[in-house]
């Protein structure tokens, strides 16, 4: 093979590398908002390694600077405590002309409720200049840890206390659901989400959602001032129905909803200041990223734009094909010499398992952050390490030999290993394979909070494929294709092929339970994900406020949860080796009675 073929494809596949990382993070442009400054963010200045939960709580210092960091781009706060190390919050926002919504957190603590709302009165007669205003609670109606009516003795006692408007903060539905609540408030605070609908919209029907809600509670309760406490989108973390996470979203979801607090004269706040990762743990990665400011305290974006959904894409792509690169020279220099077709054949496969890898790292970096998490990301990402090595291990194999060989059929369960690639191959297949059902159950019965693995599962998913596909083409005359996508054979120098009963019809010749197993709960667990989140999340349709007929009613059903079909499809993909092996099994592929098996010559 020439140099300057090697070169030629080694070129093609780093501009393929380069387009898979450049497209996506094209710059966006928006057209700056007006207004100037955001009139007000929620702001909680916890940083990574603080939480209420832990009860590790920010400094006054750190308070102060993130304040000072704020100040060029709000004109107020929100905060949902008069406690926890936030008393400090009116004292050092007057010094940087930043005004305050301050709220006291009720929950089914009474204890910790009288502190918050002495707290509360506290500040808010102490810094009447600097708080403009109250809110007494925070969706405790909507986790159902207080009544009605036990929200509306705290709210009565507040408003007999101090001489700012005091409100209550609750979903927009929870507002028609509890309408005695408004006969006790001054304001209205609604907090408007579409992310979190039972009927999740897509940044371009948030707008005309949030519209349509706030004037129904307009029309609900008429005189009543409004202010829309939530607004919002998030970052990272999974899609919800049409509702797609990610950073060129938000800031096109909060673009749009300053233009139209604009237009519409709403009184507003945006959750949140800053990322809190603290919020995984009640809310998965989704819950720790609604933040204009990461939690290490940097922009996001400008809201100004243009903005790029991932600015280190330059060194990821840099990073994949450095990292291809060298496998595919260790690759070339082993074994036989490759042809150029073989040759190209295993740089594009280096290169996607590659990109692949360096994706689902650099997914596990941005996701949640508690050990069990960690601990979870470590194994899988060690797992399609293992796997992505015996693969392109076989491919190399299959693609420098003569032509694969014939070998008897035989169950995973029973064969015994030629190889250590064979062994290590096989297992690390297996496993993943026997995560992804687990992650299917959790995601199709428990999934509100939980990531879809898809960056994790491509990888196995495109490699065992590929590898099946190189084998099939490699294949001995006379074999047909299916036992070289067999899972039991795939890693071996050889193409499994099954015995033929004596009529030459497919027959179950030889039960393959473990192979047959995993096959089928594979393909139902595509199935039940496509029916859980397929284009809207199922638990929201059952468990949501608005009847079942009514939410239907609601759904876009052409604009489908692209995220949870790929996962379907890749549980697809992923039981394509398993289900080959029982379908050859039952076809007996090619097979003879008293056939002369044959070997690959040096294996």
């Amino acid at each position: 093979m020439r140099l300057i073929t090697i070169l030629a494809v080694l070129l093609v596949a780093g501009l393929a590398n380069l387009a898979v990382w450049s497209l996506p993070n094209q710059p966006v442009p928006l057209d700056p908002p007006p207004g100037g400054k955001l009139k007000s963010v929620s702001f909680a200045p916890f940083r990574d390694g603080q939480s209420p939960l832990t009860q590790t709580f920010p400094s006054t210092e750190q308070i102060d600077e993130d304040l000072a960091a704020l100040a060029p781009q709000v004109a107020g706060v929100r905060t949902y405590t008069s406690l926890e190390g936030l008393e400090v919050v009116p004292e050092l926002a007057r010094r940087h002309g930043i005004q305050v919504t301050m709220g006291a957190w009720l929950s089914s603590r009474l204890d910790k409720n009288e502190k918050e709302i002495a707290s509360l009165i506290d500040l808010a007669n102490r810094y009447p200049d600097v708080i403009t205003r109250v809110i007494v609670g925070n969706e405790v109606l909507l986790r159902r840890e207080l009544t009605p009516e036990q929200v509306t003795g705290y709210i009565d006692r507040v408003k007999a206390a101090v001489k700012q408007p005091v409100s209550y903060a609750d979903v927009w539905e929870w507002w028609l659901k509890y309408p005695q609540i408004a006969d006790h408030v001054d304001y209205l605070t609604i907090h408007l989400l579409p992310y979190w609908e039972d009927v999740p919209t897509d940044v371009a029907g948030a707008m005309e959602r949030i519209r349509a809600s706030y004037r129904t509670i307009a029309k609900r309760f008429p005189g009543k001032p409004i202010l829309v406490g939530e607004t919002g989108w998030p970052t990272e973390g999974r899609s919800r129905g049409a509702a797609v996470t990610g950073l060129v979203n938000k800031a096109r979801f909060v673009n749009g909803f300053v233009r139209l607090a604009e237009q519409e004269g709403f009184d507003y706040n945006v959750i949140e200041a800053f990322d809190q990762g603290w919020k995984a743990k009640l809310e998965g990665t989704v819950g720790g990223h609604w933040g204009l400011y990461t939690a290490d305290r940097q922009a996001k974006f400008d809201l100004a734009g243009p903005v790029v959904e991932n600015r280190r894409w330059p060194v990821l792509f840099g990073v994949s094909s450095g990292l291809a690169l060298v496998l595919v020279i260790g690759l070339t220099l082993r074994g036989r010499p490759l042809t150029a077709g073989a040759f190209a054949s295993l740089a594009f496969l280096t290169q996607a398992l590659s990109t692949l890898y360096v994706h689902a790292v650099w997914g596990a970096l941005h996701g949640k952050h508690y050990p069990q998490d960690v601990a979870l990301s470590v194994v899988m990402l060690a797992a399609t390490a293992v796997l992505s090595g015996t693969v392109l291990l076989a491919a190399r194999r299959a693609l420098g030999s003569g032509g694969l060989a014939l070998e008897p059929l035989a169950p995973l369960r029973a064969r015994p290993a030629l190889s250590r690639l064979e062994t290590v191959g096989t297992v690390s297949a297996v496993v993943l394979a026997l995560l992804a059902i687990v992650w299917s159950v959790l995601i199709v019965f428990d999934g509100r909070y939980r990531d879809f693995p898809n960056g994790y599962f491509a990888l196995p998913a495109l490699g065992l494929l590929a590898l099946g596909a190189m084998r099939a083409a490699r294949r001995p005359e006379g074999a047909g294709a299916l036992a070289a996508w067999g899972i039991g054979g795939l890693f071996r120098p050889a193409v499994p092929v099954a015995d033929i009963p004596a009529n030459g019809l497919c027959g179950a010749v030889r039960r393959l339970p473990l192979e047959s197993a995993l096959a089928v709960l594979l393909v139902l667990g595509a199935a039940l994900t496509v029916l859980a989140e397929g284009v809207v999340p199922l638990e929201s349709l059952i468990y949501g406020q608005l009847p079942i007929r009514e939410a239907l009613h609601e759904v876009v059903w052409t604009s489908p949860n692209w995220e949870a079909l790929s996962w379907a499809g890749l549980q697809l993909l992923l039981a394509v080796p398993y289900a080959a092996a029982v379908l050859a099994a039952r076809c007996g592929e090619a097979a003879r009675a008293g056939q002369q098996w044959l070997r690959v010559a040096g294996e």
